[in-house]
């Protein structure tokens, strides 16, 4: 257990070494002077809104940080767009693990860039978040001066929420001719999200859901698929003291193959660096111990079995080095799982079964399912084409406290990627 723990720690500190790396894309800045820079800008996985960012002329030139108090403006090609907003930043939580217990309309006066969501004809969506929350704003012609589309939650005898954004759409959607009783009723339904918000003001804008699609076509897949191969390293051991153990029962490794189907579902399509994975595996392997016996009959003994195991492994992967073409990545997970087992033998090996006390047909009394943390490390070629090792801790493989029967699995193979 102790290597799965130093494994752990170490992905843990991957996002730290990541911190390095550069992921520059063809851009622009404005700056307050109202000057346009053209080059280059380090596009980040940035789960809040910016504060800064690292911008350079050229592919060779020397790395400018520009500050959000000193840029108007800044685009990433047919990425992403953020402006400078100066005013009024709500300060109220809405987390329901931090709700207050009376009104909060506690604000701050900051100037900081919004995320430009969605600029139509009618209307531009914003968003802002810091470790607060995230907000949305709106403004329209002529001025575009950006108003925030409230939403407020707290906590009193009944509890409060306050969706006065929906009011603001419907005003909006009735301004520009858009209203109609199906929009109004995703107006009633909708959440304070990114998703819903992008689907009300598209009606507004008069963006259809195919434009709205292509437009998004351009950041790439959310996800995308892989099939894996390769060998199942399975190490079958019994606790120390145990009946086994002292009968001179021995550990057994033995290898066997495995196979794997999964997606990946990236949280910025376009980095791809942080993403959450869901991985379905088999994998066969027939364990067999031979050992002599250190307690009457003092005979040479055989204990095995086979063993084929289907997994459910939910996992949360993080490219530490993720340029376009090679990526270093590694992760942590649960390994779920259901065995079946066959052809179980406990006796001597001349055969048959000497072993009586023991059922021949089921010696083990095995069980049938186990939950475990896995970790994992890989890297990734050419987009198709990965090589990975994994590590699922110990699976308690067995009921009987003769054996007590532990399982650690260590996975190496290959994965290809659609």
């Amino acid at each position: 257990m102790r290597y799965f723990y130093k494994a752990l720690l170490i992905i843990l500190l991957l996002p730290v070494f990541s911190f390095a790396q550069s992921n520059f894309k063809p851009g622009y800045v404005v700056t307050l002077k109202g000057d346009t820079i053209r080059g280059l800008i380090d596009y980040r996985e940035w789960s809040s809104t910016p504060t800064s960012i690292n911008f350079k002329t050229s592919a060779t030139d020397n790395v400018r940080k520009y500050s959000d108090q000193e840029i108007r403006y800044f685009n990433i090609s047919g990425l992403e767009s953020y402006v400078q907003y100066t005013g009024a930043i709500s300060m109220d939580f809405t987390d329901v693990n931090r709700l207050p217990t009376a009104r909060d309309t506690s604000q701050r006066e900051a100037t900081v860039l919004f995320k430009i969501m969605q600029k139509g004809d009618n209307v531009v969506l914003y968003s802002y978040t810091d470790d607060v929350k995230t907000r949305f704003y709106i403004s329209e012609a002529p001025d575009y001066k950006p108003i925030p589309l409230v939403y407020r939650i707290y906590q009193n005898n009944d509890g409060i929420v306050e969706n006065t954004y929906m009011k603001q759409l419907y005003g909006l959607a009735n301004k520009y001719g858009v209203l109609d009783n199906n929009l109004q009723r995703d107006i009633e339904h909708m959440s304070y999200n990114s998703d819903a918000m992008l689907d009300i003001v598209s009606h507004i804008n008069h963006i259809s859901k195919t434009d709205n699609k292509k437009m998004n076509d351009t950041k790439g897949p959310a996800y995308n698929w892989f099939v894996g191969a390769g060998v199942n390293i399975n190490t079958i051991s019994s606790q120390r003291g145990t009946s086994y153990s002292q009968g001179g029962g021995v550990s057994n490794t033995s290898l066997g193959p495995q196979a794997s189907i999964g997606t990946n579902i990236f949280v910025n399509p376009v980095t791809r660096q942080l993403q959450f994975r869901l991985e379905i595996g088999i994998a066969d392997n027939h364990p067999k111990s031979l050992y002599t016996l250190k307690v009457d009959p003092y005979i040479p003994f055989e204990a095995s079995f086979d063993e084929l195991q289907i997994s459910f492994n939910p996992q949360v992967i993080y490219n530490f080095y993720n340029a376009e073409n090679f990526k270093i990545y590694g992760g942590v997970g649960f390994n779920l799982s259901y065995f079946n087992y066959s052809n179980s033998y406990f006796g001597s090996r001349a055969r048959p079964n000497s072993a009586f006390e023991f059922q021949a047909s089921e010696p083990y009394f095995f069980n049938t399912f186990d939950s475990d943390f896995l970790v994992k490390v890989g890297v990734q070629i050419n987009k198709k084409w990965g090589i990975y090792a994994q590590y699922i801790s110990n699976e308690l493989l067995t009921k009987n406290s003769y054996f007590q029967f532990n399982s650690t699995v260590k996975q190496v193979g290959i994965n290809y990627f659609w």
